[in-house]
C-alpha cells in the first residue's frame, strides 16, 4: 500500500549555498517529485530562487530574532505559517530554527524531526532542541555516535546525492572567467570559510606556497565559499603572490552551479558533500575537514572515507602544511591512475548515496511520527 503524500515544512537558519542547506535543497527535490508537498522556512539566501524553482514555498523569517520582533511574535508567525502550508511535520536542520519550530509546534500537535548534520552543535541546544523531537537523523556514523552520548537515539540516513545535477561535464568557462591558464593544473577547495574548515583552507594556502617552493609551478588553488574568515584568507594568498611572484591563488566565493567548478578541476580538496558531489563528477578528492586530515579517496578505501565522513567527523591526522603538501605532490605524481578511478569512484556514490534512497528513508521516518502522533490524538 502506497503511503498518502504528507505537507512538510523544512526549517533552516539561512538559505546559504553551504552542505546543509544544499542537502536539503536535494531533499527538497526529491520528496517533491515523489508526490508530497515542501515549503520552507528561513531568512533569506542565495538558495531561496532554487528552491522556488523546484515548487517549494518559501516563508522569510529570522530564526534568530535579530531584529524581527519578541520571541512570541516570531513563535505566532511561524504557527500561522504552518496553518497556511497545512503542516503534518516539521524538519529541522539546525539549532536556532529547530528550538523555534519546536516551540511553535508544541500547541499544535506537529511533530518535529531533527537531522544533525554534525558535532559542532552547542550541546546544550542541541539537548534541549532533542528532547523536543520526535526522531533525530544523523548523517554519518560518528555523528550518530555523538548524539547518542548526548542521550538519544537517531537513525543513521546518509546524505543523499543528486546525480541527475552532479555527474561529469565540461566545466564550463570556469578557467578562462577566472584567468587560469589552460595547461594549468587546478585543484578547487570548496566549504564554508569558517571553523575547522578556515583552519583546513589557510593550512591548505600555506602547502601551496611550499609546492610552489618545491617547483610546481603549474599548479593553481580556486577556494569556493565564503565566511567569516574569508578576508584574512585573501590577505594570506595575497602575501603568498608577492612572495611566489605571481598569482596562484583565486577565490569565487559563494557559488550555486558547483557541477562547472569540479568539473573544471584536475583534483578536488573538500569533506562531507563536497567530496561525495565531487565523486560524483569522476573527480579525484583528497579528503581534509573539520576534524583533520583523512587523505585521497580511492576505491581501496570507500568505506573508511566514508566512516570518517572524508575528515569531517573523524580523521588520521591533524591539519599540517606539510601534510598536505606531500600528498598533493604524491597525487600530482600519479594524476592520471586517480582520474582513470573516477567512474569507479562514481558508482560507488550511485549504489551508496543517491538521493532517491536517502528521501525514502526519510519519508519512512515522517510517516512513522506523523502516524504515532494520530494515533495518540485520537484522529
Amino acid at each position: 500500500m502506497t503511503a498518502s503524500p504528507l505537507s512538510v515544512l523544512m526549517a533552516l537558519d539561512q538559505l546559504a549555498s553551504a552542505g546543509t542547506e544544499t542537502h536539503v535543497l536535494s531533499l527538497t527535490k526529491a520528496l517533491i517529485r515523489r508526490g508530497n508537498r515542501v515549503s520552507l522556512v528561513s531568512a533569506d539566501g542565495e538558495l531561496r530562487p532554487a528552491f522556488e524553482r523546484i515548487g517549494c514555498a518559501v516563508y522569510l523569517t529570522d530564526p534568530q530574532g535579530t531584529g524581527s520582533g519578541t520571541p512570541a511574535e516570531r513563535i505566532a508567525k511561524l504557527q500561522e505559517i504552518m496553518r497556511t502550508a497545512g503542516v503534518d511535520c516539521v524538519h529541522a536542520h539546525q539549532t536556532p530554527s529547530g528550538l523555534l519550530a519546536a516551540e511553535a509546534t508544541a500547541g499544535l500537535g506537529v511533530p518535529v524531526i531533527f537531522t544533525a548534520h554534525g558535532m559542532y552543535y552547542p550541546k546544550d541546544s542541541l539537548r534541549t532542541l532533542l528532547s523536543q523531537t520526535k526522531a533525530a537523523i544523523s548523517v554519518s556514523e560518528p555523528v550518530r555516535q555523538f548524539v547518542q552520548d548526548i542521550g538519544y537515539p537517531s537513525q543513521l540516513i546518509p546524505n543523499g546525492i543528486d546525480l541527475g545535477e552532479f555527474y561529469p561535464s565540461p566545466g564550463a568557462n570556469v578557467r578562462s572567467c577566472l584567468g587560469i591558464a589552460g595547461e594549468s593544473v587546478l585543484l578547487v577547495y570548496a566549504s564554508r570559510l569558517a571553523w575547522g574548515k578556515a583552519t583546513a583552507c589557510d593550512t591548505l594556502l600555506r602547502a601551496m606556497k611550499d609546492l610552489h617552493r618545491y617547483g610546481w609551478n603549474r599548479l593553481e588553488l580556486l577556494v569556493i565559499g565564503d565566511g567569516p574568515k574569508r578576508e584574512a584568507l585573501e590577505r594570506l594568498a595575497e602575501f603568498i603572490h608577492q612572495e611566489a611572484g605571481r598569482r596562484l591563488i583565486h577565490f569565487a566565493g559563494r557559488q550555486t552551479h558547483m557541477r562547472d567548478f569540479y568539473n573544471a578541476a584536475d583534483m578536488v580538496v573538500g569533506t562531507g558533500r563536497v567530496a561525495l558531489e565531487a565523486l560524483a563528477c569522476e573527480k579525484p578528492v583528497l579528503a581534509i575537514g573539520n576534524h583533520g586530515f583523512f587523505g585521497w579517496v580511492e576505491p581501496s578505501c570507500h568505506e573508511e572515507a566514508w566512516s570518517h565522513y572524508f575528515g569531517d567527523h573523524g580523521s588520521y591526522a591533524p591539519h599540517s602544511r606539510y601534510l598536505f603538501a606531500d600528498h598533493i605532490a604524491r597525487g600530482l605524481q600519479r594524476l592520471e591512475a586517480l582520474k582513470a578511478q573516477g567512474p569507479e569512484n562514481r558508482r560507488w556514490v550511485e549504489r551508496c548515496f543517491p538521493i532517491e534512497r536517502t528521501a525514502e528513508q526519510v519519508l519512512g521516518v515522517y510517516h512513522s511520527v506523523v502516524h504515532n502522533e494520530t494515533r495518540k490524538g485520537g484522529k
